[in-house]
């Protein structure tokens, strides 16, 4: 009876072999070009939420032979044609790598970072990273991958999901290494939980002992922020609030995790941003507190140093310069207000088009649209007129002109002279300027010559001096009976005979 159990144990374990063998035989080969039907969508190691996985369509590339090159190697893998995309799984079919990054190329060459596929620990072989859910609108030409070997040469396979067509791939010839711009740290060797006293760059949405988390809303409104302290196979939530240490039972549907950044990747942790505007087209500086899975955005304001809970449509991401090009620094006159022009400085540009200019009157910072807001040019092209330059201003009432200095260009026309009669400044227009000379050419005047200006009423000539000459035709005389300056034509003076 044991002899004829042990034959029935090993003819067993012999089906199980050739089964086995069989269905290696049945897997496909790793070739350098995708195939053209549709594949399996890979399994992700995060959960996805797409209810509608079983309409999607897969086309993989093997890239093969990846090296130990410190700082990874591109692979570049181009798309048969330019498709948008659902999202990119990465599976290591052999050894061990580190992904350093994914970038998606598109057909209007902009470049877009996978988050989810960047800088990860190191992965064991059969492991699997999958994407963020990409941006539909974007259409995929190309997917570079950087990569970099731990131990022997690794094996990776890319799929790229679709829900209208079978992505077609081929790998492109592999680059040299990319040179970072900065050292990256080595990764452990096993993949560990990040620091607990800061949200990780990247973690998957499911709730975990510890995380940090926000509950609400609830029936006044208002949200808690807190700490998991265990989580139950019923979808109940114990939760610890830091507003008063005590821990409260919760459905998971109403606790979200905190992470670093929103789906988007936009709105981020530590992000200076601008949020309005509010009553009284108010606006207010701030710095992003914290992002939440649900989507929530969390605000600490520059003036209270209070957090608040703000909608993305009214927050507005900071940076040194403006779409526009206002860039912090840059001298600036904001207006017409009311037909005044008001002096300022550029302190930043936000990522809705707003720029915040310090009035040089009051000190005080206005956000402003970028076509009332006029950058300082060093010259005038039209007119060829330059900060700095002598001109005279007219004619305005009763004919009169004023000679003074230009002290500044703005970008749509205006320009501010200083005028020497009462040293203030006044906007003007190019039209209304002439540019000082240095001598008039049809009577060969020059700046110093005498002259005497004549005949006027009753036959009355003037001796003098020329002051100033302008392109206009205006020569200004200091007459020596009475040391006043006025501003005479060229038709009007002689000079001295030689």
């Amino acid at each position: 009876m044991k002899a004829f159990t042990k034959t029935l144990m090993a003819m067993s374990l012999l089906t199980s072999h050739l089964a086995q063998a069989s269905g290696i035989e049945d897997l496909p080969g790793f070739d350098e070009e995708t195939t053209q039907t549709p594949a399996p969508v890979l399994t992700p190691a995060v959960p996805t939420q797409n209810t509608q996985a079983s309409n999607l369509l897969a086309g993989s590339v093997s890239i093969n032979s990846i090296s130990r090159k410190s700082n990874g190697t591109l692979y570049t893998v181009d798309l048969k044609q330019a498709l948008s995309l659902v999202r990119i799984d990465l599976r290591v079919t052999a050894q061990k790598l580190k992904l350093h990054r994914v970038t998606l190329v598109t057909d209007t060459g902009a470049r877009v970072n996978t988050r989810q596929l960047e800088n990860s620990d190191v992965l064991e072989a059969g492991n699997v990273l999958s994407s963020e859910t990409l941006n539909q609108s974007d259409r995929v030409v190309s997917i570079e991958v950087v990569a970099e070997s731990y131990g022997a040469e690794a094996n990776i396979l890319l799929t790229a999901i679709a829900d209208r067509e079978v992505p077609v791939m081929k790998l492109r010839t592999v680059t040299a290494p990319v040179q970072p711009t900065r050292p990256t740290p080595p990764a452990p060797p096993t993949p560990q939980r990040p620091d607990s006293t800061r949200p990780p760059v990247y973690q998957d949405t499911r709730l975990n002992r510890g995380d940090d988390v926000i509950s609400g809303p609830f029936s006044d409104g208002k949200y808690y922020f807190g700490k998991v302290v265990e989580i139950f196979n019923n979808g109940q939530i114990l939760v610890r609030d830091n507003d008063d240490g005590k821990s409260y039972t919760r459905n998971s549907n109403i606790v979200s995790k905190r992470v670093r950044c929103d789906v988007s990747g936009v709105y981020c942790q530590g992000v200076r941003v601008l949020s309005g505007p509010f009553t009284d087209n108010k606006f207010y500086t701030g710095v992003i507190h914290s992002v939440y899975v649900n989507g929530l955005v969390f605000v600490t304001d520059d003036d209270d140093g209070k957090v608040y809970r703000r909608e993305t449509k009214i927050i507005a991401l900071a940076s040194k310069c403006a779409a526009s090009g206002h860039c912090a620094g840059d001298n600036v006159i904001s207006g017409p207000f009311s037909g005044k022009y008001y002096n300022g400085v550029v302190e930043g540009g936000y990522s809705n088009g707003l720029i915040a200019v310090r009035d040089a009157d009051d000190g005080k910072v206005y956000y402003r649209n970028a076509s009332v807001v006029l950058k300082s040019l060093r010259c005038d092209q039209a007119s060829g007129l330059c900060i700095n330059t002598e001109v005279i201003s007219g004619p305005f009432t009763n004919n009169k002109y004023y000679s003074g200095v230009i002290t500044g260009i703005y970008s749509n026309g205006v320009i501010y002279v200083r005028d020497h009669d009462d040293g203030k400044v006044y906007a003007r227009k190019a039209s209304d300027l002439s540019k000082r000379l240095r001598c008039e050419q049809k009577k060969g005047l020059c700046e110093g010559a005498r002259v005497v200006s004549g005949p006027y009423r009753n036959g009355t000539y003037y001796a003098g001096t020329v002051v100033r000459i302008y392109a206009n035709g205006l020569i200004q005389v200091r007459d020596d009976d009475d040391g006043k300056i006025y501003d005479r034509k060229a038709s009007e003076l002689s000079g001295i005979r030689n």
